[in-house]
């Protein structure tokens, strides 16, 4: 009887758990759904559409030029549309943790990024001409890995504070172009900075590479680009913005069901096994 007392309040725990995911992923699936019918109100354009001022567009090309015209990375020479740098600074923090004997002090590993820098407007090009994209929708991007980006650098360096042995490497070639500031380093080498290396990353866009774009266009000397994504709907993507939102939103509703029906059949087991006396009714 105990047992099954016991059982009967142990699947209070699942049961907690599923109804509260059903519930996250019901929030989550009408979201996605109200962000995706938000986006399909908004027409579809060719670039040679494209004008100041109107308002959220959809587009579909791939990757061009911008005005800086074709390019290279600094680091990886690899041809590109734009690229950026980044350099993280990777050092050790000591926080309080709490273990199975109290809290006790432990030392970790963090990076935190200490500065960046990228090429500029690119642009989409269709039949009908091309636009300029802000590089900022690009943290807007809804698919995975980042598409249509791509990451081509990412070395780590452990050697300590000092500033010498970053001399060389891509450090040192970030120096050597003049992107890197001067003295950036120098501010870390301290030991209470605490500081044991750097990670020096770059990502590129390279041509010709299909993507879809949802954002507010504006003028930049003159030429339009799409500049502000619209409320909080990404900005770019793989295929169209209103079918994958509308999709995700599917999918998450679908979970929520399932989740709340798996906690619904919780408590009703729990519900069996405290029954007076402990006796399963049949």
């Amino acid at each position: 009887m105990r047992l099954l007392q016991l059982a009967g309040y142990l699947l209070w725990i699942p049961g907690g758990f599923a109804i509260t995911a059903a519930s996250i992923l019901a929030l989550v699936s009408f979201r996605l759904r109200h962000r995706g019918q938000a986006a399909e109100a908004w027409p579809r354009r060719t670039c040679g559409q494209v004008h100041a001022g109107s308002g959220p567009l959809h587009l579909h090309g791939a990757s061009a030029p911008g005005p800086a015209g074709l390019l290279r990375g600094c680091l990886s020479q690899a041809d590109c549309v734009w690229y950026r740098e980044q350099v993280f600074r990777r050092y050790w923090v000591t926080r309080m943790r709490l273990t199975g004997e109290g809290w006790e002090e432990v030392t970790e590993q963090v990076q935190e990024l200490i500065w960046e820098w990228d090429s500029g407007p690119f642009a989409l090009r269709d039949e009908t001409g091309r636009v300029l994209i802000a590089p900022a929708l690009l943290g807007r991007t809804l698919n995975a890995y980042g598409h249509p980006k791509d990451r081509v650098v990412d070395e780590v360096r452990d050697a300590g504070g000092a500033v010498w042995p970053y001399q060389s490497g891509e450090l040192g070639a970030l120096r050597a172009h003049g992107l890197l500031p001067d003295g950036l380093l120098d501010g870390f080498a301290q030991p209470d900075a605490r500081t044991f290396g750097y990670r020096v990353q770059e990502e590129i866009l390279r041509p010709d590479m299909p993507f879809r774009v949802f954002a507010v266009p504006a003028d930049l000397d003159g030429e339009p680009i799409m500049a502000t994504p619209f409320q909080d709907i990404w900005a770019i993507s793989a295929e169209p913005m209103p079918a994958v939102l509308a999709g995700g939103g599917k999918r998450g509703m679908a979970w929520a069901v399932w989740m709340g029906l798996a906690g619904l059949a919780c408590f009703a087991v729990s519900a069996l096994f405290l029954l007076p006396g402990g006796q399963v009714p049949g």
